[in-house]
């Protein structure tokens, strides 16, 4: 199958996978949802825009577009109750998960399903933009808060890891440490 045609399918399955679930959760009606004049926002890694925030899937899932700078790359980390997913719109994400390097360049797609131990960033010095799914919804509020960080602590100031660190622990259900890494030592 001809590369084009592949990422295409991959983009058309992301998509079709944020169709609320509304309708079996709350016995509501399914309805249609647009997302136009998205503004991008500044924060520690790089920029992001919410495309879908939860409150429009009734927490369903929120869709993120991400630009991430290099040579920004996440610790290893768990979503306790959080599958996330992620196409790769431009550059190369570079994903550590089960063990392995995983180079997915722009077409790619991966999903990463809850309890699943990760860390990623840029394969290389460019940037990477990823459309990021995270479901059930609500996540994105982790996102939106470290776009306040970055308007007052910048990623080099010494009280950075402090303030990020108390963002991570708001959010025990979403992000966590692998569970290699919360077992103290003896």
């Amino acid at each position: 199958m001809p590369f084009h045609v592949l990422r295409g399918a991959c983009l058309a399955g992301l998509l079709l996978t944020c169709v609320p679930v509304v309708a079996a959760e709350t016995g509501s009606p399914s309805r249609a949802i647009v997302a136009t004049e998205v503004g991008e926002q500044r924060y520690d890694a790089g920029s992001l825009r919410l495309l879908v925030p939860s409150a429009s899937t009734a927490g369903a899932y929120a869709l993120l577009e991400l630009h991430e700078q290099a040579p920004y790359r996440t610790p290893a980390h768990v979503h306790p109750e959080l599958d996330e997913s992620f196409y790769v719109l431009e550059g190369t994400l570079s994903l550590e998960m089960e063990g392995r390097t995983h180079v997915l360049p722009a077409g790619s797609y991966v999903h990463i399903p809850r309890g699943t131990v990760h860390a990623q960033g840029s394969a290389d010095e460019q940037p990477v933009r990823l459309l990021t799914r995270l479901s059930p919804g609500g996540f994105e509020r982790f996102f939106l808060d470290r776009v306040e960080l970055a308007r007052t602590v910048g990623r080099g100031d010494p009280a950075f890891q402090e303030r990020m660190m108390e963002l991570v622990r708001r959010y025990p259900q979403w992000l966590g440490p692998p569970p290699e890494a919360s077992v103290p030592a003896r």
